[in-house]
């Protein structure tokens, strides 16, 4: 086999994953769902992915190593980030805020450990040192004198190494904390929201399609010059739907970039509403 076959393969298997996910979280709206299907397809793929590397020879042990330091690690973490987000939210407590608060920091505080007990292979990886890239990646029995996970045990040996599970749960940990700071991100400016809510007594009213879905309207409101004849900031109007809907659309702007990006059906929420009411339209007259 060619050497650059894995690459080639591996960069369209990580490729179509990716898309796959960013489809589940543009149509799923429930988080427990969202992470039961991407765990779900991600094990598929990393199955897929075995199966290929089983079948494969490595032409040196410089390709072995970086599909081990580099390329699995990448479809692991994946795996591990969506299962741990799920265990998050299966434990969030629905108390007050703060309570909620101290829950986050504590999943925090729970990741620094694990960085601070790793301190040392962290420091290796971050650095992109090498020298010991043939201990850690290479497959074959371990070197007695490496503490490795004892998760590694308990896998196949010809489809891990020494320490490629703890590659993946430091990226993994880095996705985890992103989602905490978010998380917690939300929760202030929730406070903040209740803090300086009207006196609206009625039942109060929350979006439950997507973000996206929301930032597509939005954006169109803000096109159309229809609120305050054109005259108020994009900002206003995120924060303005933010309070009156209870959500935090967090980076809208990057969810704007997005769906520009697309090259098919950039408004496709704006084009489900119009046919939903010619449809309703059609169906009184």
């Amino acid at each position: 086999m060619e050497q650059e076959q894995i690459q080639a393969y591996f960069t369209k298997l990580l490729h179509k994953a990716e898309w796959q996910i960013q489809e589940y979280e543009e149509k799923t709206t429930d988080i427990f769902r969202l992470c039961k299907l991407a765990v779900d397809y991600l094990q598929g793929v990393l199955e897929e992915l075995k199966a290929f590397v089983m079948a494969y020879r490595f032409s040196d042990p410089e390709e072995e190593i970086h599909f081990f330091k580099v390329q699995k690690p990448l479809i692991v973490s994946k795996i591990i980030y969506y299962n741990k987000v799920y265990q998050i939210e299966l434990h969030f407590p629905s108390g007050s805020i703060g309570v909620q608060k101290d829950f986050i920091l504590s999943e925090t505080h729970r990741l620094s450990t694990f960085f601070q007990r790793n301190l040392s292979f962290y420091e290796y990886y971050r650095t992109d040192a090498t020298y010991l890239d043939s201990k850690y990646f290479l497959r074959g029995k371990p070197d007695i004198q490496i503490i490795v996970d004892s998760f590694y045990y308990e896998t196949d040996p010809q489809f891990s190494t020494s320490y490629d599970f703890k590659v993946a749960k430091i990226i993994a940990n880095q996705l985890l904390e992103i989602y905490l700071t978010n998380r917690l991100n939300e929760l202030e400016r929730r406070e903040q929201r209740n803090g300086t809510k009207n006196a609206f007594t009625g039942k109060p009213m929350r979006w439950t399609g997507t973000k996206r879905a929301l930032v597509e309207l939005i954006y169109a409101l803000d096109a159309s010059g229809c609120l305050n004849k054109g005259t108020v900031d994009i900002k206003e109007i995120v924060a303005y739907f933010e309070e009156m809907l209870d959500i935090d659309l967090g980076d809208f702007y990057h969810t704007y970039m997005e769906l520009k990006a697309k090259t098919k059906d950039r408004t496709g929420f704006l084009s489900m509403l119009k046919e939903r009411l010619l449809q309703r339209m059609e169906e009184q007259d």
